[in-house]
């Protein structure tokens, strides 16, 4: 039985990520797991001495009564869809997100986290990511993220972005490939292309066709100075790409301050299904 984890801040947002999950395994018994996380607002070293301590802690129970409230509601109408495959379970948190989220995965041994991303614009986009963003980079999980208001449609095809400077193993895909397999989907394998491939490089695309196996796979190439323009050209070039997965790099601390992660950008950008695999 597949688990997953459904973060939601009962946002319409959150609501149809859920949905879109559901869609997906219909076919398969599967136990969702409904998470809500609050916190009573920030307060500074500041305003402590000003703090009514009784307040705040009336002021975290109601905020636990109506987590608890919502989310019960939540699932009875989720309930009410009538899917036998589906099992549900709830849980409100007083945590930060990534937090809560790395705790769940950890004691429900969760497989996979489907989540809602709404992304940023302008100079948001410089100086904070979104919760989906944060979850990729912080949570050692597989993500799928579904853009704001993107509804299911059968898994034709997926792009498999790469530059193949990491060998991939079969538990590296095992979820990409699962999926392909239950929906009969095409593997587009993409790569954006500066220099001649390397003997390392061809090394890795080799194994990678052994990899796919029997799985109905195409191989493109892009020439183009931004990784994530590639794939967002690719994409819309061929209008039919249902879904995007590609393999999630461990970012230093650093690198994450200092440099824009590739799958960071798309958790941003992406008008598809975002599929966010963590290498083993």
């Amino acid at each position: 039985m597949k688990k997953i984890l459904l973060p939601t801040d009962f946002s319409p947002n959150s609501i149809n990520a859920i949905h879109y999950a559901l869609d997906l395994f219909k076919d398969e018994k599967c136990i969702f797991y409904l998470l809500n996380v609050y916190r009573v607002p920030y307060v500074t070293n500041e305003d402590v001495a000003y703090v009514n301590t009784e307040a705040l802690i009336d002021l975290e129970e109601g905020l636990k009564k109506t987590s608890d409230e919502k989310l019960k509601e939540l699932v009875e109408k989720l309930m009410a869809g009538g899917n036998k495959n589906h099992l549900f379970e709830a849980e409100s948190d007083y945590n930060f997100l990534s937090e809560s989220v790395k705790r769940i995965v950890k004691e429900k041994e969760i497989d996979l986290i489907v989540m809602g991303t709404k992304g940023a614009t302008g100079a948001k986009e410089i100086f904070m990511g979104s919760n989906t963003g944060d979850i990729i980079m912080k949570v050692d999980c597989n993500v799928l993220a579904i853009p704001e208001k993107v509804v299911y449609n059968e898994l034709k095809e997926i792009t498999f972005p790469t530059d193949y400077e990491i060998g991939y193993d079969t538990g590296d895909l095992s979820y990409l490939l699962s999926i392909a397999k239950k929906h009969k989907s095409v593997i587009r394998v993409l790569h954006v292309q500066d220099e001649p491939l390397t003997e390392k490089q061809l090394n890795n695309k080799n194994n990678l066709e052994d990899l796919l196996g029997d799985i109905e796979h195409t191989y493109h190439t892009l020439t183009d100075s931004s990784f994530e323009s590639a794939v967002n050209l690719f994409t819309q070039s061929r209008g039919n790409i249902d879904m995007i997965a590609l393999i999630a790099r461990h970012y230093s601390f650093f690198q994450r301050l200092f440099f824009r992660p590739k799958v960071e950008e798309l958790s941003f950008h992406t008008r598809i299904p975002l599929l966010v695999l963590h290498k083993n």
